[in-house]
């Protein structure tokens, strides 16, 4: 008897109930809540009090759907990423407290946790993550071919083309924001293989890629750039081909320094100065590459890093304060860190560098789990034949880091919760 009661599965080792009908309303309120991801600025429409939006609305009915799906199938909710995210907020808290400022993000980090919490938690249903995955790639490259309808029709609503300039910003009121979620939808067609129809799947590919580019995002196509070519290489050595995945791996650092080593010693602005007479989109991109956006860049990071070294204790500046304190201290250049690695260390202090580096760590650590060869079981392996590819979009996120501030991108968040569910739910004795 009592072997019998011990040999009983429990609640996360049962197998997940299939679709049902039941689910309907769980199903639209998923695709609700991804299409809602971009409506940030919806045409030029200012964002609400606390940079609030229509995706935070859409979370909140998301949330309440999946508690409601999670309790009446009696199933346990997980909280990935949670100890990141308390240590984030627990260094934040500290932050607010001493510097009596930046409480209201604190509130912002909780949210966008949500969104990881409630897709990894849907993910237990392969059918709903299923729905997850096909929606943030149908609705991605419906979004490219408006946003591209619309710059080249000339119609600012679609595009949200910057009014000081050519580069497209869609309704995310910011370039760089939309050039992120392209990359993203772009990895998750990929790794999805979805479209099944090789031509068709290209061409979404072709529309997202195009996309991207009109965004004029330097950063964003340097982590492109990157993540594709890790892509490969993780492809490699899944594939027990470790030794091809080194010499390529070598062969791209060796092509790589030689291109550095050629910029520093070669004057290539008249080149780039061509180049953005061309056209204007490459103006406002390449053409970016030297000059006034490096130089501001460059004395952000500057000022960020004396801040820094001016601090008087070890708690940081306050949540969200970085910009404020540059007015305050009445810097020639006055803007957001643009930098998450810095941010996280100059408005959080000590504590808030250790949350970052434990949300890598654990990031990474579900990747690398997810991406092993057979790792993945049933139709989860059949929903993601290429996980590796989740690895490659998690770089393009360190990458992008480096340039601005992403870690807090909503999208971004939506998808580490497709990276838990597959971890959670989806590897052989996970559940």
């Amino acid at each position: 008897m009592t072997a019998m009661i011990e040999a009983r599965p429990s609640d996360d080792e049962r197998p997940a109930p299939p679709l049902r009908r039941g689910t309907r309303l769980t199903t639209v309120a998923l695709v609700a809540g991804i299409a809602s991801l971009p409506m940030l600025m919806p045409a030029g429409l200012p964002p609400g009090p606390g940079n609030t939006g229509l995706p935070d609305l859409a979370l909140v009915g998301l949330t309440a759907t999946t508690l409601l799906w999670a309790g009446t199938r009696r199933l346990p909710v997980r909280w990935p990423f949670l100890i990141p995210t308390l240590l984030t907020i627990i260094a934040g808290g500290i932050a607010a407290v001493v510097n009596d400022a930046g409480a209201l993000t604190l509130v912002k980090d909780l949210f966008v946790l949500l969104w990881a919490v409630c897709v990894a938690n849907l993910g237990r249903d392969p059918a709903l993550l299923k729905v997850a995955l096909r929606a943030f790639v149908r609705i991605g490259t419906c979004y490219a071919l408006v946003m591209i309808v619309g710059f080249v029709l000339g119609i600012e609503a679609l595009s949200g083309k910057q009014i000081d300039g050519e580069r497209a910003m869609f309704t995310f009121g910011d370039a760089n924001y939309a050039s992120n979620w392209f990359i993203c939808v772009f990895f998750i067609a990929r790794a999805t293989r979805f479209p099944e129809t090789p031509r068709k799947r290209w061409a979404v590919c072709g529309i997202l890629l195009a996309a991207e580019l009109l965004t004029g995002s330097n950063g964003g196509l340097l982590a492109l750039v990157i993540a594709i070519l890790l892509g490969y290489l993780f492809r490699l050595f899944r594939e027990g081909k470790a030794h091809h995945a080194i010499a390529v791996g070598a062969f791209a650092v060796f092509v790589g320094g030689a291109g550095v080593a050629v910029v520093t010693q070669v004057d290539v602005q008249p080149l780039l100065d061509q180049a953005s007479q061309a056209s204007p989109i490459l103006r406002d991109s390449i053409g970016r590459t030297t000059g006034e956006s490096t130089n501001s860049r460059s004395t952000v990071l500057a000022t960020t890093l004396q801040m820094i070294d001016d601090q008087t204790h070890p708690w940081g500046i306050g949540p969200g304060q970085t910009e404020k304190q540059m007015l305050v201290r009445q810097e020639t250049y006055v803007r957001e860190a643009h930098n998450d690695y810095v941010a996280a260390v100059l408005e959080r202090g000590f504590l808030g560098g250790v949350a970052l580096i434990v949300l890598v760590f654990v990031l990474l650590l579900k990747c690398v789990r997810i991406a092993r060869r057979d790792a993945l079981t049933g139709e989860y392996a059949r929903l993601v034949p290429r996980p590796e590819l989740f690895g490659a979009l998690v770089a393009v996120f360190l990458v992008s880091g480096l340039f601005y501030e992403t870690l807090h991108y909503r999208h971004g968040w939506a998808v580490f919760g497709m990276i838990a569910a597959l971890d959670l739910f989806g590897r052989d004795g996970a559940r």
